[in-house]
């Protein structure tokens, strides 16, 4: 007489069902993984795209501020200084400008880099060495 589970056909089907719980969890592991992921590259996305507005609207203001006060600062200048020096105390003045804005603009980018980089190493950190081999969980004997 059999008792259940004496059937060799039956403890397969047990181990099958077993693998293909493994799996499914696996794979639900692994979606949850990339939706974390994916939110922290977008929000590091969002920085680098804050990142170029400002410095897009830096350049904007600066082209604007020169065009505007360019004339009047030239003209304030040029009683004290001959014209080609009073052209270029104010080059000077711009060229700072423009590079701190400039330092500003990369600082916040290279920020949003990192960030994104560190979000990739937590979530390489998350994931089993195997399971990023694709070798997946090994059975014990």
């Amino acid at each position: 007489m059999r008792m259940q589970g004496d059937d060799p056909a039956e403890g397969r089907s047990r181990v099958g069902d077993a693998a293909a719980r493994l799996a499914q969890d696996t794979a639900q592991l692994a979606r949850q993984e990339i939706i974390a992921v994916q939110g922290e590259v977008r929000a590091a996305l969002r920085r680098i795209g804050a990142g170029g507005a400002l410095l897009g609207a830096a350049g904007v203001c600066g082209l604007l501020a020169l065009w505007s006060a360019h004339e009047t600062a030239l003209r304030a200048l040029e009683p004290a200084l001959p014209g080609a020096r009073a052209s270029a105390v104010l080059a000077c003045a711009y060229a700072t400008g423009g590079a701190l804005l400039g330092a500003a603009a990369r600082n916040r980018v290279r920020a949003a880099g990192q960030a994104s980089a560190d979000a990739l190493d937590r979530a390489r950190e998350a994931v089993p060495a195997g399971v990023r081999r694709g070798e997946g969980e090994k059975g014990a004997d």
